[in-house]
């Protein structure tokens, strides 16, 4: 890309997992730069030596904080390269999880809580962070984009518990990813006249390293290929990986914006799998 202005993309929750691994795709693309964020700054500096300190910065943000401090952290990220083309909104906790997103047979023992057990600190904790969270930070991005009369791509990382394969103890979890559903499509609508794309990945389990342990196991393999149509759990590159850059490219998808993605190899799709006639 050289003579040629890199766009820049802003990856939340990047010390790890799913952020992570978009950040390192973007990276390897040779047109984008980097501003990786997230809480655990020394683990974002291993990220940025990975992809090279040329193309990568790293700057702590906390999702959950208050208005000023996400806003001051978002001008940091933007002060890095002089701007911001493409937001992924990817930081966000399980809360009190569900057995589906437990890494062991000893999490797996561990009390689930039901909507009748789970306290309200617990419920306030996960939507400050993934609804709250995703919501502040795109407002302070999109109102620097504005300003600057840029166009852009919001990108939020949803979960197929949005909109199915519900399992006990996830109600605060499902329902604030349900919420960033309809928040994604609420800013897509408000924010089209300003050029910016507002879009959401609603993603199945995929194999990182915060669920390798999981994965692993002879019987997650046996249990994909009864309840995945595509008789296997996700790989985040390319099954994830693809998705997000064609939706942060104004090449490929400029005319997209308010859809939510989901990218699950079809676990989530309603009925019993019947193979006959019926």
């Amino acid at each position: 890309m050289e003579g040629e202005k890199k766009r820049v993309v802003l990856v939340t929750g990047a010390s790890s997992g799913l952020g992570k691994e978009f950040a390192i795709a973007f990276a390897r693309q040779g047109s984008y730069r980097v501003v990786l964020a997230a809480r655990r700054t020394h683990l974002l500096e291993s990220v940025c030596e990975e992809i090279g300190h040329h193309d990568a910065r790293s700057v702590e943000l906390d999702v959950s904080a208050n208005e000023k401090f996400i806003d001051a952290a978002v001008d940091r990220a933007w002060n890095c390269f002089g701007g911001v083309d493409v937001l992924i909104n990817n930081a966000g906790i399980r809360g009190n999880s569900s057995i589906s997103f437990s890494l062991s047979f000893e999490n797996m023992k561990r009390p689930v809580k039901s909507p009748l057990e789970l306290d309200e600190d617990d419920w306030n904790k996960t939507f400050n962070t993934n609804t709250r969270g995703t919501w502040l930070v795109s407002k302070a991005v999109a109102r620097r984009m504005v300003a600057a009369k840029k166009p852009g791509s919001i990108i939020n990382i949803s979960s197929t518990a949005s909109s199915g394969g519900l399992l006990p103890g996830g109600i605060a979890y499902a329902s604030s990813k349900a919420a960033i559903n309809r928040l994604t499509q609420s800013m897509a609508l408000e924010l089209g006249k300003f050029k910016i794309r507002v879009n959401a990945i609603a993603a199945g389990i995929f194999r990182s390293e915060i669920t390798d342990s999981l994965l692993d196991k002879a019987w997650v393999h046996d249990a994909a290929a009864k309840i995945v149509p595509l008789l296997r759990f996700g790989q985040v590159s390319p099954d994830l990986t693809s998705l997000v850059l064609m939706l942060a490219s104004e090449e490929h998808s400029s005319y997209i914006t308010g859809q939510i993605y989901h990218v699950d190899g079809g676990h989530t799709l309603p009925g019993i799998r019947l193979w006959s006639s019926l």
